[in-house]
């Protein structure tokens, strides 16, 4: 309640703060023009400076020679900061053109191995089964099966798509193994030359690149590798999903990785004859024609190569890799194999494998060499 004849009213509190909230706004927008004007000067001021760089360098008598000294400095300090903001965006544009380099690589690898996998699916699983038959007939079969009876027995039995049974796993595991393949034995290619601090690119520096490649690769895809002999070998399995059920089952997560140790034994070598042989028959034979047939018969001969050196190692890491079998190791899968089979069966399967090696090898590498053509990929200089 208000006393009658006083001068306070209900709402002056109300009023007062809303006039101090109003001088307080002002004072802020003075403040923001007056730091506004500020930085436009200093602006203005840099400008002048920097367009003034070379009668500053000559200072006249209106300047003191700690002024002088003071925007010698800051000129300097503006010429080092534009140097680093140039350095740090050329640095950003070449690691930009590598990322889409190596991913252009990893695309054309991962694509020229699919397509060359696929087409000699047949005669891969044709392949396998001469390798491990001797295992799925429980140790009874005394006749090695030919070429010929196995392919006919497959198209009776299970009809002609059942060539390419497990081709669809194949793919996912071959798509990152040649992709990797490719690319990290061009990677390594230079890591080598700078560990052995050389200009020179001969059999050894391609060998160990070639070895590293091929670990890198079979270490990243072992898991799919193993799960494609089992859909290849056991025909109850009705696909992907059941393929893992069937390993976990059986050994639980470690059954992924069984013969990895003779995979990375074999597939090392293996690829590091192979792309040695391939790049130095490229690089010492031929000119520098890329006609297809020639990259065809390099490639073929590479691949022929480096099987016909690490089959024995191929043999036993599928053998590993079957169900059922109980290898303790290397050794014992050498020891064991020999005492059954003779140093036959470490051959076992070995002319079907050539017959797709050849070929495969060949389209792998000339579907990779119009491909990175086609994507723009610089190829690396041979030394």
């Amino acid at each position: 309640m208000v006393l009658r004849g006083s001068e306070t009213r209900p709402d002056t509190p109300l009023l007062e703060l809303r006039q101090d909230i109003l001088h307080t706004a002002e004072d802020i927008k003075k403040q923001n023009t007056e730091l506004h004007d500020k930085s436009l000067k200093l602006k203005s001021l840099v400008e002048e400076l920097l367009d003034s760089e070379v009668q500053i360098s000559r200072p006249s008598s209106d300047y003191s020679p700690e002024l002088t000294q003071a925007i010698k400095l800051l000129v300097n300090r503006v010429d080092e900061l534009e140097s680093q903001v140039q350095s740090l965006s050329k640095h950003k544009k070449e690691a930009s053109s590598n990322l889409q380099k190596t991913l252009k690589q990893l695309a054309c690898g991962g694509l020229a191995g699919g397509c060359a996998r696929s087409i000699v699916a047949p005669i891969d699983r044709v392949k396998i089964l001469m390798q491990t038959g001797f295992l799925l007939e429980g140790g009874t079969q005394t006749v090695q099966p030919t070429i010929a009876q196995l392919t006919k027995k497959i198209f009776h039995e299970e009809g002609v798509t059942k060539f390419w049974r497990g081709n669809g796993v194949n793919c996912v595991r071959v798509f990152p193994y040649a992709a990797v393949q490719f690319v990290s034995y061009e990677k390594y290619k230079e890591m080598v030359q700078g560990w052995f601090q050389t200009q020179e690119f001969g059999i050894r520096e391609r060998l160990l690149a070639g070895s590293l490649a091929g670990a890198s690769a079979a270490s990243l895809t072992h898991p799919l590798d193993v799960m494609r002999v089992r859909l290849a070998t056991q025909r109850e399995l009705k696909g992907w999903g059941d393929c893992v059920r069937s390993i976990v089952q059986e050994a639980g997560v470690k059954g992924f990785y069984k013969g990895y140790c003779p995979t990375v034994l074999s597939l090392a070598p293996f690829i590091a004859v192979n792309f040695s042989t391939f790049d130095y028959l490229k690089t010492n034979y031929g000119g520098e024609s890329d006609s297809p047939l020639r990259i065809l018969a390099l490639g073929g001969i590479a691949g022929l190569t480096a099987q016909t050196m690490c089959y024995p190692l191929d043999t036993i890491r599928r053998r590993m890799q079957v169900k059922g079998t109980h290898y303790t190791s290397i050794a014992n899968a050498f020891a064991t194999i020999y005492e059954k089979e003779t140093l036959r069966g470490f051959y076992k399967g070995m002319l079907p494998n050539a017959i797709k090696v050849v070929p495969n090898n060949g389209i792998r590498f000339l579907a990779y060499t119009y491909l990175t053509k086609w994507m723009g990929v610089e190829k690396r200089k041979k030394k």
